[in-house]
Formats: C-alpha cells, sequence, structure tokens
C-alpha cells in the first residue's frame, strides 16, 4: 500500500483516496491506520483517508493534539477542498473535533465516532506501556492480546481480526516503533481544557455515535458532548465491527 504523501509541521502524511460524491475527510482510530476506513463509504463520498502521525506510512511530526488538528487542514489543502464533512473514530474523533473548533468554516459536517480521551475515559496506564512495549519490539501476537484482555470472547476475536487485517499492510519492524509512540504520546491527552464549556463554540452539524460500556469511550462522555455542542445529536453506534453497516450508518449520520 502506498499513497501519496502530504507535508504539514513536520509530519509525512500518507493519504488514501477512492470514491465519488461529495468529499469526505476520514481519520483513523488509535493503532489502526487509513486501511481500517470502510470501502463502502466510497459509494457515497468521495473519501480521503489520512494515517495520523504515528501509524500506517506516516513519518515524524509530534504526537500533540492541535499539531494533528492541523494535519487535517493540509490534507483538504492538499486536496484543493476548502470545505468538506470529516468524521472520525476515537483518536480520529478527537483530532477532528479540534479542527472543528479550529476551523469551523471548513467543515460541512462532523461525525464524532466513539469520542474519547476527555473526562471519565479511561486508558489503564500499565495496559498501555505493555501494548506499547510489544509494539516496540515489533511483538504484534503480544500486542494483540493485551489489546482484547478483557473483551468477550466473539468481541475480541472480531477486534484481532480488525487488527490484523489493518497492520497485514505494513512492515511490523517499521510500524511497531511508530505506534508504541503514539500509543505512549497520546497517553494524557485530553481533547479540551475547558470541558465541556469549550464545546459550546462549534458550530457545526454534528453527529455523535457511541455505545453503552465502553470505558475508554464513555457514553456519558457523548451524552456530554451532544447536551453541549449546539444543535448536536447523539446516536447508538452499531453494535458491529462490519464495515459495510459502519459505512451505512456514517452515510446516515452526513446525510
Amino acid at each position: 500500500m502506498r499513497s501519496p504523501r502530504v507535508l504539514s509541521g513536520g509530519a509525512e502524511l500518507a493519504v488514501a483516496r477512492f470514491g465519488s460524491g461529495a468529499p469526505l475527510l476520514w481519520a483513523h482510530p488509535l493503532v489502526f491506520s487509513k486501511a481500517y476506513v470502510p470501502l463502502a463509504l466510497g459509494e457515497r463520498f468521495d473519501v480521503a483517508a489520512l494515517d495520523q502521525r504515528g501509524h500506517g506510512e506516516s513519518e515524524g511530526g509530534e504526537i500533540e493534539p492541535l499539531a494533528m488538528a492541523e494535519d487535517l487542514g493540509a490534507v483538504l489543502d492538499s486536496l484543493g477542498r476548502p470545505r468538506s464533512s470529516l468524521g472520525g473514530t476515537s483518536l480520529g474523533a478527537a483530532t477532528a473535533l479540534l479542527f472543528a473548533l479550529r476551523h469551523p468554516e471548513r467543515v460541512e459536517r462532523l461525525v464524532l465516532d466513539l469520542p474519547g480521551f476527555g473526562p471519565g475515559s479511561f486508558r489503564p496506564p500499565a495496559k498501555t506501556e505493555a501494548m506499547a512495549a510489544a509494539f516496540e519490539r515489533a511483538d504484534f501476537d503480544a500486542a494483540a492480546r493485551v489489546i482484547v484482555d478483557g473483551l468477550s470472547g466473539p468481541r475480541a476475536a472480531a477486534w484481532e481480526a480488525a487488527l490484523r487485517a489493518d497492520w497485514a499492510h505494513y512492515d511490523p519492524a517499521r510500524l511497531g516503533p511508530k505506534l508504541a509512540r503514539a500509543l505512549r504520546g497520546t497517553s494524557t491527552w485530553r481533547i479540551l481544557e475547558r470541558w465541556p464549556d469549550g464545546l459550546k463554540a462549534l458550530r457545526v452539524p454534528t453527529t455523535i455515535l457511541a455505545v453503552k460500556g465502553d470505558p475508554t469511550h464513555p457514553w456519558e462522555l457523548a451524552e456530554t458532548m451532544a447536551r453541549t455542542i449546539p444543535g448536536a445529536r447523539l446516536l447508538p453506534r452499531v453494535p458491529s465491527l462490519d464495515p459495510a453497516r459502519i459505512a451505512a450508518q456514517w452515510a446516515e449520520a452526513l446525510a
């Protein structure tokens, strides 16, 4: 998998583009990459999916929230898009939200899928370090075991399959240290200093997708966001990792 590169603030970002329709910029979750993008989105949208810093084919740059948010603007600039719908999952939701807060004039609609990195979000430091250490030595089997530890059997199997399908696109020796850096670099992130009042400034049509019972992406955090962002709506996320079902829900959210 090779993709065009975009330079942004010391980072070199890889971007994949596919589909036709209204423009959509998509940002992946932590330890995934642009390869995780639901390809069925291309049936409705002209999709650009980037590798965020520390992931996929990206190279360099600080793992810092505002810098990574500005990366989205650099991608839009490279595509000649003054305005686009925008969305992301988990880490991608965080960077998409920060970009929309800073540049609302460039965002047509916003999807925040499994938002985290806020009060009540919890990523155990010991688990984070265990994942990072496994990635650093390119032991993806150990990393997968740590990631799915504590999940039910079927859900653990589904998550591990999704992770391995994404990682299969890359050289483990090159990808592992990047993911270790991304995990450590985001371990103390919080999306806003003024929580939740800073969300009141967002003037973009926003849909939030969340599930109950996820400590990393708490439903309660999503509820607070939906109450605070003017006009935002909160929907239960499809209880599946099936890319087609996820794409259908995103298409509905962006309609």
